[in-house]
């Protein structure tokens, strides 16, 4: 069986992750590409759904039937609604600080950059099962 354009797009981030990861320099990129993979994995893993009598093929059908404003505060209820906790946890944590290491500053521990990688590991598995 094929993997979907997703998985393929998930773990091909996710193999950036840690060759950056093995560079031992760029953590923050470490952080984002683990979130971007962790988005695509994620996506592949709970799309299709059906919310209320709506079936929801993408993030923006499920946007518009949680009635949100935006597509990652539409993901991150789809997650916490329908993946486990340790699962949603991990995401929550990922999208955090990929905002953080985006928008406020780059500098990243190497240690953030371990837990990253170790909550990306647990998304892969769950979605790639």
């Amino acid at each position: 069986m094929s993997k979907s354009k997703r998985i393929v797009h998930g773990e091909r981030n996710k193999d950036l992750a840690e060759e950056l990861n093995s560079g031992k320099k760029y953590y923050d990129w470490v952080v984002t590409t683990s979130f971007y993979s962790s988005i695509h994995l994620l996506e592949d893993n709970l799309l299709p759904h059906t919310i209320g009598a709506q079936k929801c093929k993408n993030i923006s059908e499920v946007k518009n039937a949680y009635n949100l404003r935006g597509r990652h505060i539409a993901r991150l209820k789809l997650i916490q609604r329908n993946a486990p906790i340790d699962i949603s946890i991990g995401y929550k944590w990922l999208d955090d600080r990929s905002r953080y290491s985006r928008y406020t500053t780059y500098k990243v521990t190497s240690a953030e950059a371990s837990k990253a990688l170790e909550y990306l590991n647990k998304i892969h598995k769950h979605c790639c099962k």
